[in-house]
């Protein structure tokens, strides 16, 4: 039975893998095989349907079993939106506001400012790396950021005779999602059951991976891309000259550069305060104060009403583009795991260590083995929403067994994700960097693709440090035994 459950559960992820590669809309492969695998794993398994209602034998009908399994979803639906998924609807809203009235676009367009400043065009690229890393915390959105950097920062890089397609390749590094307001890293929080804690878990875990990564690449872009200029230039490759675009200074007043970091600053001060402000409260907050400000400048009302439209329309898309894909995966992911074979895999990885002890191989391993399955199948699916979301939920109670903290193991997963979109050809912002500079997207992913491995080395090594650093606690380790022994 064990061989036949783990047949099943990598047989049930290469199938969805295969349709996923075959262009199928991933929101419905992962609902539709999420739903046949609960009942496939029912009758497998013995796997009851997740928050289904207690039945006699006599009453597990075929008909019960199928209607149990779609009141999981509809529970699914129910549980995202009124919680992750609200917080990243408001999220894409407030970002959303930002770009319509041009104040992210001007935050981008001063950060730019000091670069000048710096005599080396290679340790330019080093600068534009960490300003645009320091960027991504108030303006979350991969492609949004990387679009007005190549409208703001590109043209002075090109300026500066740096290489279209080494600027572009830079700019492309500016990868990983972080921050309190970013819905990944909201999401995670969610994962590891504090979604209330985005703060905390920043502060405690993710700000160490996200400096580890802007530190050694920073160091490491102008060695590389140096050395990547001289085997282009020796080759005769992508060497003409570009044409420098026109450096715009967006129309609004310069203080709108506050506007963006009014969530985050709220956040912080009500962590630090100890008063209790969600994310969603600090967005819609912020949303009113700068309504406040527009008003003021324009003396227009209509004009709100115009805005609160923009903010609308981008719940809307964020909840296709995103909310749907993780109410989808994670339908998914639990028919993977009612499936069992991840499981006896956990236990199997588990048995390298005596119980109770800290197993350092079989941790290691486990971070290794989720973050390079999360970072190839994000190259291969252009996104790692999907990606994070499928694996991501299975991480919890992995690590649980292991007898690390949850988030040290969800932690580089969500890194993972990141680093293998920023290695796909067919990612959005990679395809607008490509576009910006008229190179084939593969010409970015080859020169990058050695940085993102070093990258998933750092933020392996630094994800091992944290669980070492962060066991478990014995009383939790003794409850989810205790539970494991009802069943």
């Amino acid at each position: 039975m064990s061989a036949l459950m783990i047949i099943s559960t990598l047989l049930a992820v290469g199938i969805v893998a295969y349709y996923i590669l075959q262009k199928y809309n991933p929101i419905f492969v992962f609902l539709l095989s999420g739903l046949v695998l609960l009942i496939f794993a029912f009758y497998l398994t013995g796997s009851p349907i997740p928050k289904a209602p207690i039945r006699s034998p006599e009453e597990m009908t075929f008909l019960n079993v199928l209607l149990d399994s779609f009141a999981f979803i509809t529970a699914t639906f129910k549980a995202q939106l009124s919680g992750v998924g609200l917080i990243i609807m408001s999220v894409a809203g407030f970002a959303a506001y930002m770009r319509h009235i041009n104040a992210s676009a001007k935050l981008a367009f001063l950060a730019n400012k000091p670069l000048g400043r710096i005599k080396n065009k290679y340790f330019i690229l080093s600068g534009t790396f960490v300003v645009g890393m320091a960027l991504k915390i108030v303006i979350s959105s991969y492609a949004g950021l990387l679009l007005l950097l190549l409208a703001c920062i590109y043209p002075v890089l090109l300026a500066l005779k740096i290489r279209p397609i080494t600027a572009v390749c830079v700019l492309s590094l500016i990868a990983l999602d972080y921050g309190p307001k970013d819905g990944s890293s909201i999401n995670m929080a969610d994962m590891v059951g504090q979604k209330d804690n985005v703060i905390g878990l920043f502060l405690d875990y993710q700000i160490w991976s996200v400096a580890a990564y802007v530190a050694v690449i920073a160091l490491a872009i102008p060695l590389y891309f140096a050395w990547v200029d001289k085997r282009d230039a020796l080759k005769g490759v992508l060497s003409g000259e570009a044409e420098i675009p026109q450096i715009l200074n967006p129309k609004c007043p310069t203080f709108y550069i506050l506007f963006p970091w009014l969530p985050v600053v709220s956040l912080f001060a009500a962590y630090f305060l100890q008063i209790k402000l969600d994310v969603v409260t600090a967005n819609f907050i912020s949303i009113a104060i700068v309504f406040a400000v527009e008003f003021i400048r324009h003396r227009d009302a209509k004009r709100l009403g115009e805005d609160m439209v923009v903010i609308l329309k981008a719940m809307a898309e964020i909840f296709v583009s995103v909310v749907s894909i993780i109410i989808a995966a994670g339908v998914f992911a639990e028919g993977v795991k009612s499936l069992g074979g991840v499981g006896i895999l956990v236990n199997a990885v588990s048995g390298f260590c005596k119980t109770g002890e800290f197993a350092t191989f079989a941790v290691i391993l486990s971070i290794a083995v989720f973050s390079f399955l999360v970072y190839f199948a994000s190259v291969i699916m252009g996104s790692g929403i999907a990606a994070f979301n499928a694996f991501g939920r299975l991480a919890p109670e992995v690590a649980t067994k292991l007898g690390i903290a949850p988030i040290t193991l969800v932690l580089p997963i969500e890194i993972a994700s990141c680093l293998g979109r920023a290695a796909s050809p067919i990612a959005g912002g990679i395809l607008a960097l490509a576009g910006f500079a008229k190179v084939s997207p593969m010409e970015i992913i080859k020169r990058t693709t050695p940085l993102l491995l070093l990258a998933m080395v750092v933020n392996i090594l630094v994800a091992f440090y944290l669980a070492k650093a962060n066991p478990l606690p014995p009383q939790e380790r003794t409850q989810t035994q205790a539970v494991e022994s009802l069943f």
